[in-house]
Parts: structure tokens; C-alpha cells; sequence
């Protein structure tokens, strides 16, 4: 870590699950506003495991995945601000790629796979609890991923009827309203549940020329459940959701109005998205069986943005592409309390990227060359069979170990054709098809009823990938990952709790998002040689009494490039990832219905290099972030006042280092962080 950043001390309401594991005789140590039954996944582990109840996201006003940046230990999402498109998620130095790669942190939604990996939701609405899994994961459930996931639980229908509205209005004129509805159908295990929201705000950019980042949002899921108390459960349904966005909150780093955008036309972002899932399980005698089907439909059409960032016309970019992923999984798992503990399962996914890249700019040359259109049609199709595998035994009363076991095969296809008044047509066609043995072990130890350790190490590969818009690299091989962690669960009493690890990643073929020297507005997907990514992971809370909860969660990952033939980059930080996340909270609830809380976050120094490593101006420097609420509950009213950025802090929540457009722009533009936010939320359960 450099030693010129210092850790800030922060504070935000993360609490941790934490409790004895595999001890029958002692009472887990869990938060009392904390729920974890009901979920799609197999049980957590407590180990490297983080939560969010719906108390915290609801009293945060957390909309967003962005907002969940830095609430985990080393989860950090660099925001490009246009509902997930172009996000990059990072967790333990693995890093998710912008539009054509694989998932290193794999979202689920109910346990149910979202689409990769920029055609995920980013809105949080009808929220139970978010579950943050950090590490590799696939041995028990879904996808395989080497860097962790992310759960959305959302509320469940009931067997009682329940209605809530709400109601909210802040800063900017952000105004959202929620309708949840749920029920019984039939009175004998048919129900379901209805969520309605719409959401709007005027934007906090300043578009000098244009349009600012306006936005308006409908979201909606309607889900059935069926269980007849014969130990078989069916859930189906559907979510739809619909964005129309202005301009994006990206901005030059030249010392001007820090708001201030300039742009030559309106831009704007329209995107859809529609999901639809089955879901099957039963409990027999032995063993539970689950299926989940699953089908995502994402669309964008179109994105269009002012690449020069100047009030006249010099480059801009319009893309439209729609995505579609369909996947099914099967899960056997040992029942409850089996002296054996196993999973036996397989997974399949079937998607297509289908997209158009128009990309229009002046050249410099005289007339008629003074400008060009470049036209890049391109189709990506994938498939994933997976197989997997995971068993584990208490040898002795306090020596438990596992075993797990996956198999993936991964079928990718790719084909562009690229266009420009100025070049020759460009035709690639390329295929990428492999297989990969992915084996886990765990050691854990229970030294006595308060200390329980765990030591793990976990081979897994994310799947090789194409770069559709560049000429300069647009095939990218697996990469490959080698991960060692060692953790201690302390769980002395329900008055307080600590969660350590430390963890190390040897990866090879590291893959990541480069600047296209060739083309200034273009980006690829290249393989560093040789990265390493170590660090320590600390989550702990102190609850001195029933109203009072203090809560950390830290990390850090100390993350390098070790080898890259040809590049500037070795010995530098790894692009993406900051040195540390850290995290507090203080909580208190009144006796008369009061209730408070303040917290902030921090994230450390990130950069954002090109593949020659000179460009040290493109980092973000560590910022913090305060945050607080106060509430008051009255019989079935809620009401809470909060606000976000208290400090008003100026920061950029990622930097897109490929827009150097025209030349004379030195650093690279960021797109900023949301300022000051106050507002009031109010709902009414019936």
C-alpha cells in the first residue's frame, strides 16, 4: 500500500454474519435484525460471508450496486454511471471486464444467475437482504467465479396478505415510489407478490451545451409460490424494468466547474430488461432437490455519447445491442444435519451478444478525409456446461474437512464486421473452446466454543473472450487462479464478534481492460502474464446493548503485476483495484420507535493505467464519504430522514481512460460521484 494514503477510518452499517460453525452445542452469534433462511443458494459461508438486512439498505437509501462499493471487505464497483453498462466489479483483485468478458464477481438475483456482464440489474428495489460472498465460488451452487458474488434477496409472497407504499424526495427533485404488494391466492400454499417502482431525478450535471443526467426508471416483478406442505415448492415469475437516461456524469479533470460537462447534442440511454424463472425443490428422505430456470433479455438501443466532451462536433459514439442468456441448473444437496455434507449438481447457459458500433469523429486530414464512420456489427455466442461437486466430513469433534470439484466446459464464438470510409472492410471470425478441472479444499478447526479456524485453497479459471470493437487484440485467453486463504471466526458472546482472513491470489493470464493506442475511443481485453493480489479481510461488531451496534468491515489488497512481456506495468498497482475498502457503523434504536445511525466509507487509490504504464495522472485518490438517518416508526407508518455525502466531498467513482479525444486532453475524464443528497422517504404497511 502506498504510505502516502493513510487508511482513513470510516464508518457505514455493515454488520457480519458471524457464528460457530459446524458446533451443535453453541448458539450462533448473529445480529438480531439479521435473516438468512430462505435463500436459493446453499448455506453461507459465515467465514467470508457478508449481509446488508433490509433495515440498512432501506435507513442508506441504497439504490444501486454502486452504493454497495466498499461495504465488504475489498468490493469495489467502478461506476460508469449508465445502469450497470460498462460497470467494473472487483473482489479480492479479480476483476469483472466492461462489455465482452466473463464474470471474476457473478450476480445473482434469489440465488437465480443474472446475464454477464454488463446486462445485470444495478437498481436495488423490494430488497430482503444482500448477501456478498467473496472468493471463488461454483462448488455448490451456479456459475463458476473466481472472485466472489453478490445475492439480491428480495421479499418473498406470503401466506398473509401484506401491502406497503412508499413514498421518497431528495436533492435534484429524485423522487421514487414503491408499491409491494403479497398474499395469499387460494388458502391452501398459492400465493404471490407484486412490486411496483418508479423512479426519477433532474441530475446533479451541468451539460454546458446539452442535455444534464436526467433519469427516469419503471421497475416491476410479479412471483408465484406453490407449496402444498407435501415438501414440494414451485416459484415462477417475472421482472421487467426500463431506463431512459440523459447525459452521463463524465467529466474532464481540468480544474474547472467540477459538474460541468460539455457536449454538442443531447445524449441519451435507453435500455430494457426482462427476466422470467422457474424454480423447483423438494425435500426427501436423504436429500433436496432444486432445479432453477432462467431466462434474461437485456437490450440498449440506443447509447449515444459525445466522445470529444467539446461543444462542437468532433467524435461521438452510438451503440445499440441486445443480449440474451438463458440458463438452467440442477442441485442435489444432503439434508440438514447428515453426517455427510454434499452437492452434487450441473449447470448449463446459453446467450448471444448481438450489438452495433457507430463511431463518427474528425481525422485531421484535409477534404474529403476530414472525417470518418466506422460501423462495427459484431455477434458473440457462448456456452457453459458445468458440473460440480462438493463433500465434506467431521473427522474429529472439532476437525471438519471438505472437498470440492468442478468441471466446465466453455464453447465461445465470435463474428464482426467493421466498416470506415477511410479503410478496407474488416471480417474476423474467431472461436474459443476449453475445459477446466477446478478443485477446492477446506480444513476447518474448532479450537474451542469461541475461536474457530479455516484454511482453504481453490483452483478456478475464467474463460478466454472476445474484444469485439478493436483490431489491435480482439481474442483474450482463460485466466487462471490459484487462491490460498487462512481465517479465524472469534465468537465470544452475542455482545460482540471478529471475522479475520488473509488471503493470497496467484493468477496467471490476468485479464483486464487496456486503452486502444491505435484507436483513442476503442478499448481491449488483454492478459497481463503474472499478478498477484494479497491482502487481509477484517469484519467485526460490538453490541454493548440491544439498541447500540458498532460494526467494522476492512479490507485490504495489496494487488501487482509480477510479469507482462513488453509492457510498463510491472512492479505497478493493478488497474481497478484500490489498496483498501473500510467500513463503520453506529446504530442505536430508541425505545419510543427512534432510530439513528451515521456512518461513512472509504475507497483507497485506484488506477487506471495504459499498457505502457505512463500515464500516473490516472489514478483516483482515496475519498471518504459520510452518511446518516434518523427515523421514527409509528404503528404501521415509517418515516426517515437522510442524507448522503454529508461533507459534500468532490470524487470520481472511476476514470475512462480511452477517451483522449482530441490528443490534447493529458488526463483521462472520470465520472463523478453523486454530491450532498438529502431527502425524506415515508411508507404506510397495511
Amino acid at each position: 500500500m502506498n504510505s502516502k494514503q493513510p487508511i482513513i477510518l470510516v464508518i457505514f452499517p455493515v454488520l457480519s454474519v458471524l457464528g460457530e460453525a459446524n458446533d451443535s452445542n453453541a448458539e450462533p452469534i448473529t445480529l438480531d435484525e439479521i435473516a438468512v433462511t430462505g435463500s436459493s443458494i446453499p448455506e453461507l459461508d459465515l467465514f467470508r460471508s457478508s449481509i446488508l438486512t433490509k433495515d440498512q439498505v432501506n435507513d442508506r437509501q441504497i439504490d444501486n450496486l454502486v452504493d454497495l462499493s466498499g461495504l465488504s471487505p475489498n468490493l469495489h464497483i467502478n461506476n460508469n454511471s449508465i445502469q450497470s453498462y460498462g460497470d467494473i466489479m472487483t473482489m479480492r483483485g479479480i476483476a469483472n471486464t466492461q462489455l465482452f468478458g466473463p464474470a471474476g464477481v457473478q450476480l445473482y438475483l434469489d440465488g437465480i444467475p443474472q446475464a454477464d456482464v454488463s446486462s445485470y440489474s444495478s437498481t436495488l428495489y423490494d430488497i430482503e437482504s444482500i448477501e456478498i460472498l467473496r472468493g471463488p465460488q461454483g462448488y455448490n451452487f451456479g456459475k463458476s467465479v473466481t472472485g466472489g458474488a453478490i445475492n439480491i434477496k428480495t421479499q418473498a409472497p406470503t401466506d398473509k396478505q401484506f401491502s406497503r407504499v412508499s413514498a421518497s424526495y431528495g436533492t435534484f427533485n429524485s423522487q421514487k415510489y414503491n408499491l409491494y404488494s403479497s398474499g395469499p391466492l387460494d388458502g391452501d400454499g398459492f400465493a404471490y407478490s407484486l412490486a411496483l417502482r418508479r423512479a426519477s431525478s433532474d441530475g446533479y450535471i451541468k451539460n454546458t451545451s446539452g442535455n444534464a443526467d436526467t433519469a427516469e426508471t419503471w421497475h416491476g416483478s410479479l412471483r408465484f409460490s406453490l407449496d402444498r406442505g407435501n415438501g414440494a415448492k414451485i416459484g415462477f415469475g417475472a421482472n421487467f424494468e426500463t431506463h431512459e437516461l440523459g447525459a452521463q456524469p463524465l467529466v474532464l479533470r481540468n480544474g474547472g466547474n467540477f459538474y460541468d460537462r460539455a457536449s454538442d447534442f443531447d445524449e441519451s440511454t435507453e435500455i430494457d430488461r426482462n427476466q422470467q424463472f422457474l424454480t423447483f425443490e423438494t425435500e426427501r428422505d436423504g436429500f433436496n432437490f432444486f432445479s432453477i430456470t432462467n431466462r434474461n433479455d437485456w437490450s440498449m438501443n440506443p447509447n449515444r455519447v459525445d466522445l470529444d466532451m467539446l461543444n462542437f462536433r468532433a467524435a461521438e459514439s452510438t451503440i445499440t445491442q441486445e443480449q440474451i442468456e438463458w440458463s438452467q441448473e440442477f442441485r442435489l444437496e444432503s439434508e440438514q444435519g447428515s453426517e455427510i455434507d454434499w452437492v452434487l449438481g450441473s449447470f448449463y447457459s446459453d446467450g448471444e451478444i448481438d450489438g452495433e458500433a457507430t463511431r463518427w469523429f474528425l481525422t485531421g486530414f484535409p477534404a474529403p478525409f476530414d472525417q470518418d464512420t466506422q460501423t462495427t456489427n459484431y455477434l458473440i455466442e457462448s456456452e457453459n456446461i458445468g458440473v460440480f461437486s462438493s463433500i465434506g466430513k467431521n473427522f474429529t469433534e472439532k476437525d471438519n474437512f471438505s472437498l470440492g470439484l468442478r468441471f466446465d466446459n466453455y464453447d465461445k464464438k465470435m463474428t464482426r464486421v467493421k466498416t470506415s470510409q477511410l479503410a478496407a472492410p474488416s471480417n474476423i471470425t474467431n472461436s474459443n473452446d476449453f475445459s477446466v478441472l477446478s478443485p477446492s479444499t477446506k480444513w476447518q478447526h474448532t479450537f474451542n466454543e469461541e475461536i474457530t479456524g479455516l484454511a482453504r485453497i481453490t483452483y478456478s479459471e475464467k474463460p478466454g473472450g472476445f474484444s469485439a470493437y478493436t483490431d489491435t487484440m480482439p481474442t483474450f485467453t482463460e485466466e487462471e487462479t490459484l487462491a490460498y486463504e487462512i481465517s479465524l471466526l472469534l465468537n465470544p458472546s452475542k455482545s460482540w464478534g471478529l471475522n479475520v482472513t488473509a488471503y493470497l491470489n496467484d493468477i496467471e493470464n490476468y485479464q483486464f481492460e487496456l486503452p486502444d493506442a491505435l484507436d483513442p475511443t476503442n478499448y481491449y481485453v488483454a492478459n497481463a502474464d503474472e499478478v498477484t493480489a494479497k491482502g487481509i479481510e477484517i469484519e467485526g461488531y460490538v453490541k454493548p446493548s440491544e439498541n447500540f451496534t458498532f460494526s467494522v468491515a476492512y479490507g485490504l489488497c495489496d494487488s501487482q503485476y509480477e510479469k507482462f512481456d513488453g509492457s510498463g506495468l510491472v512492479g505497478e498497482q493493478v488497474s481497478f483495484i484500490p489498496e483498501h475498502t473500510l467500513a463503520l457503523s453506529l446504530n442505536y434504536k430508541f425505545e419510543n420507535g427512534l432510530h439513528g445511525q451515521i456512518g461513512t466509507k472509504s475507497i483507497g487509490e485506484t488506477h487506471y493505467w495504459n499498457y505502457a504504464g505512463d500515464n500516473p495522472n490516472d489514478k483516483i485518490e482515496s475519498y471518504t464519504l459520510l452518511d446518516a438517518s434518523i427515523g421514527y416508526d409509528w404503528e404501521s407508518w415509517k418515516f426517515n430522514l437522510f442524507g448522503s455525502n454529508l461533507t459534500d466531498e468532490e470524487y470520481y467513482t472511476s476514470l475512462v481512460s480511452n477517451l483522449r479525444n482530441p490528443p490534447a486532453i493529458a488526463d483521462a475524464p472520470g465520472v463523478v460521484g453523486s454530491p450532498l443528497v438529502i431527502g425524506l422517504s415515508i411508507s404506510k404497511e397495511f
